[in-house]
């Protein structure tokens, strides 16, 4: 509802807020969440009803937000969910954040089964506000262009946040490319045409989203080039589509009849900025990702 309009005054005494499965709600939209969040302990509109007797005096005198204990338990770590405890969590006592490690034994990479060279590339990111736009001109300037001079085919884009999806669609639009989107929000026929065209070869490129892929667990066929625009933020996604490669093309001709291309190079190359550190501890190890975020050279190659 219009923040003017909108009743919250159920919400003025919360003693404990707890947000579990944060990453869950972090696929579906963030802002809902930080709507609530800002609505807690506000001084009530509506005090026909009160039995001010019965209220402790630090929510009369609007401290309660430094009273309320926040939790929040997500499967991983995240900026967003971050942002948004160091924001709401107000309480006296201060805050405390627990997060895991990850070995480099536990890291979601090692559960690649395709024999390819992933490729991780670190982009010069100096704000995080700045990220998406980085990322974005990178893609632009290094890696399109090589596509389109290389006519270079079942090629597989995956974006993991919706708006650089729309960012990468623009820029493929504007270029004049040849591609397919697979989306959250396609119909369903819409999604096999565009899956068949692309096993097919007549569409060169597929652009495939994060919350797609969070929600629907497509198996793509006809992937020979997989390209993360993003990292994944669960890292089971990364392992899950780097396997897809190959996957339905066995001896298979391509669709202008270019022969068997079961037996064409596969590739693998990752975009990420010094800002994705929490993604990449998650899909590389701990130990490797200070390396990378740190390090003078800014590509990485892992082989499987």
């Amino acid at each position: 509802e219009d923040d003017a309009e909108a009743d919250v005054d159920f919400l003025s005494s919360i003693d404990i807020c707890l947000v579990a499965r944060s990453d869950v709600l972090l696929m579906q939209n963030w802002d809902h969440v930080n709507s609530i969040l800002d609505s807690l302990n506000q001084q009530p509109k509506k005090i026909a009803d009160i039995d001010f007797s019965r209220v402790r005096n630090y929510f009369l005198e609007g401290q309660g937000a430094h009273w309320r204990q926040t939790i929040m338990v997500s499967q991983f770590t995240d900026p967003h969910i971050l942002s948004t405890f160091r924001r709401h969590a107000k309480n006296i006592e201060g805050q405390l954040k627990i997060r895991q490690k990850v070995p480099a034994d536990d890291a979601s990479i090692c559960d690649v089964m395709v024999r390819v060279k992933q490729v991780f590339q670190r982009v010069a990111c100096q704000a995080v506000s700045e990220a998406g736009a980085n990322r974005l001109r990178y893609f632009s300037e290094h890696v399109l262009p090589k596509l389109v001079r290389l006519k270079q085919k079942h090629t597989l884009i995956y974006v993991p946040s919706y708006f650089d999806f729309l960012a990468v669609r623009n820029l493929l639009l504007k270029r004049d490319a040849d591609f397919v989107s697979v989306t959250e929000y396609a119909r369903v026929s819409e999604v096999s045409r565009g899956r068949a065209r692309f096993l097919q070869g007549r569409k060169s490129i597929m652009l495939y989203t994060g919350r797609a892929h969070f929600f629907l667990r497509h198996k793509i066929k006809g992937a020979r080039h997989l390209i993360f625009f993003g990292l994944p933020e669960y890292s089971e996604f990364y392992p899950a589509v780097v396997n897809m490669l190959n996957e339905g093309l066995s001896s298979m001709e391509d669709f202008d009849g270019d022969g068997d291309i079961s037996r064409m190079p596969m590739s693998c190359l990752s975009l990420f900025t010094k800002f994705d550190a929490h993604q990449l501890a998650r899909v590389v190890g701990t130990s490797h990702t200070e390396r990378m975020i740190k390090g003078e050279k800014s590509s990485y190659m892992f082989c499987s």
